[in-house]
């Protein structure tokens, strides 16, 4: 899962490393690129997680995973080499509906093969690969970029004829046909049911039953991925249009970023959690995310800094705490639920992140961006202003989660 989740990521990402090249091509502008990046997958992506949501808690997961492989990485390829902004578009929806598949099925199998009291630490493994993912599309995608420009790939059959940034994705998405023969390789889990699913009639009412926990938990992690999308795609253009870094650099200095203190926010957020839970069953895991949020509001107020090297410090204490809240929003959304409804609970959350995050994210910082003058001054604004909104609303919606489970555990009967 940590595989599928990094090659999914690298196929997501790879555009905004490669923003300024396909603008210049493509003649669109930042809304439009905005749109393109962020909504077209983010639409398809939100439909189809709750379908396949609903399949992964009926179906054979492993290889709906393979399926969902197979669809993103024809929709990255054709990305590649499509001609009109209607083209992109599609080819973008149609990665965001392959990767849709990943989320709901990958989530369902750890919560099979791992004992609750170790959950938060497999999720924040498998979660890994996002981190993963994004470092390896921005460290490799402006490398690779450079290569192209100076005629390295130009003796590859029917590639070498394309333009440099289209060289880019066609190779990145073509590798993910590697991922199909090493998920074939390993086996479908047994399902673990729990007690609550003997005595609530169907999944829909088993759902509507715990409303009131799942929904605040749902929207603090799309809040998270509003705030860390809109941050991680307009990250390059930060450094590159404010603070003077070629987009080499700037891919190479955010890869590793999100490679250190993504993977070290994930990890901590993990046992962090693990470790709460075994202290406070009931909040422990909610405690966790407020403390992330916390973090996070701190980490933007980074932005304000002068200088490049401020702006990437903010970038690598914000992914240690976004990490970090995402993993306490997932593992804490799967103890509420049965094991008969994990994959369904796991895609509104991710149509919710998604939504949220891909269709919200990039294209608030960038209608924020214009209003305010369009310039690199006015970039570092729009996004200082759109992670403080977004940190205040995962604290408001943590907060209010944990209130209302301290109140289950004070409530007579429970143990």
């Amino acid at each position: 899962m940590l595989v599928a989740a990094t090659f999914s990521f690298v196929h997501r990402y790879v555009p905004s490393v490669l923003v300024d090249p396909i603008k210049q091509e493509m003649g669109i502008s930042d809304l439009q690129f905005s749109l393109l990046q962020g909504t077209a997958f983010a639409v398809l992506y939100g439909a189809a997680s709750l379908v396949c949501g609903l399949l992964a808690d009926r179906v054979h997961r492993r290889n709906l995973v393979v399926l969902g492989i197979v669809v993103w990485t024809l929709g990255t390829v054709l990305f590649g080499l499509s001609t009109s902004f209607t083209g992109l578009l599609a080819s973008r929806a149609m990665v965001g509906l392959g990767e849709a598949a990943l989320g709901p099925a990958s989530v369902s199998m750890l919560c099979d093969y791992f004992r609750p009291e170790r959950r938060g630490r497999a999720i924040a493994v498998s979660f890994f690969g996002a981190t993963l993912g994004s470092a390896l599309a921005f460290a490799a995608g402006g490398r690779m970029l450079e290569a192209a420009a100076a005629g390295q790939y130009a003796s590859l059959p029917w590639v070498g004829e394309l333009t440099p940034w289209r060289q880019v994705v066609v190779l990145m998405g073509a590798s993910g046909f590697l991922l199909v023969p090493a998920i074939l390789a390993f086996p479908e889990p047994q399902r673990r049911a729990l007690a609550v699913a003997e005595h609530l009639g169907n999944r829909a009412q088993e759902l509507w039953s715990l409303r009131g926990r799942l929904v605040p938990v749902v929207l603090a992690g799309a809040t998270v991925a509003l705030a860390d999308f809109g941050f991680s795609i307009w990250a390059t253009a930060l450094l590159t249009r404010t603070h003077g870094f070629t987009v080499a650099e700037a891919g190479t200095v955010l890869g590793a970023c999100m490679l250190i203190a993504g993977v070290g926010g994930g990890w901590i957020g993990g046992v962090l959690s693990d470790r709460a839970h075994a202290r406070a069953p009931i909040t422990g895991r909610i405690n966790t995310v407020v403390r992330a949020a916390l973090a996070m509001l701190l980490s933007a107020c980074l932005l304000l800094l002068p200088g490049g090297w401020a702006a990437v410090a903010a970038f690598a204490c914000w992914q240690v705490a976004a990490n970090a809240a995402y993993v306490g929003c997932a593992s804490t959304l799967q103890d509420q639920v049965s094991g008969r409804t994990r994959g369904i609970a796991a895609a509104l959350s991710l149509c919710m992140s998604i939504g949220f995050g891909m269709g919200l994210g990039p294209t608030s910082v960038a209608a924020l961006n214009q209003q305010i003058g369009g310039g690199g001054d006015a970039l570092s604004t729009s996004l200082l202003i759109v992670l403080l909104a977004a940190g205040f609303a995962t604290l408001g919606f943590a907060w209010v989660l944990r209130r209302r489970l301290a109140r289950q555990v004070s409530a007579p009967g429970c143990t």
